[in-house]
């Protein structure tokens, strides 16, 4: 069963707490809006460390208040996958499908912006990249997180519908998919070639199931926060 979708706060406020790593807030400062508060706290109730809510609001509050010093503070997305990575580690969160995990994955803050990391900043109200990506998934060039996103997808539906995740059907799901009108999946030999071999874009051995491609049950694709 698929996570409730998490509110805009929860994934603003997972940019600034990792914008205000290492920030310590100015008690006189700006304070942080009620929703978000309110929204962090039941998050981090619900997922078993309501300890840590005094720590991660002071933090959220130093990456608020650091973007009001500095306009120019971001995060890349690798530097946040690893802060993220970090804090789920140290205070031992468990991340399973299901269930609503924050701070917010960074597949789940890519999907909610288009694929493009750069909008996912802007929506937090963080400056950007001054080397634009192209946006979005129907282009050429797609980013690490995109092919990351196109594999997930692909090997949960695989998952779903019963067939194996092998390099064919992967062919036929995409033509399957860009059929019905998606535009954001890389073409196999382009997948083969970032992540150099089939088996290690898919995590290893193909996954047994029908050797042919069948359409998944649902061509409803949820915000997970494995990433």
């Amino acid at each position: 069963m698929a996570a409730p979708l998490l509110p805009e706060s929860a994934l603003t406020a997972s940019l600034l707490y990792a914008v205000g790593h290492n920030y310590e807030p100015d008690v006189e400062g700006s304070q942080l809006p009620d929703e978000m508060v309110e929204e962090i706290t039941g998050l981090l109730e619900d997922q078993g460390t309501p300890e840590l809510v005094p720590e991660v609001l002071a933090g959220i509050r130093a990456g608020q208040q650091r973007l009001e010093q500095e306009p120019a503070a971001t995060v890349s997305a690798n530097v946040y996958t690893q802060l993220r990575k970090k804090f789920i580690a140290e205070h031992g969160i468990e991340s399973s499908k299901g269930r609503r995990v924050w701070p917010v994955g960074t597949i789940t803050l890519l999907k909610r912006a288009g694929g493009s990391w750069n909008q996912a900043l802007e929506a937090a109200g963080l400056a950007t990249s001054s080397q634009q990506r192209p946006k979005g998934f129907g282009v050429a060039t797609f980013t690490p997180e995109q092919f990351d996103i196109a594999i997930e997808d692909y090997k949960n539906d695989a998952k779903e519908a019963g067939f194996a995740t092998k390099y064919d059907n992967y062919l036929d799901w995409r033509k399957y998919q860009l059929s019905r009108g998606r535009t954001n999946l890389p073409s196999g030999p382009a997948v083969r070639n970032h992540y150099g071999s089939w088996s290690k874009a898919i995590g290893g051995r193909v996954s047994a199931g029908l050797r042919e491609f069948v359409p998944p049950p649902s061509d409803k694709y949820f915000y997970r926060d494995g990433a």
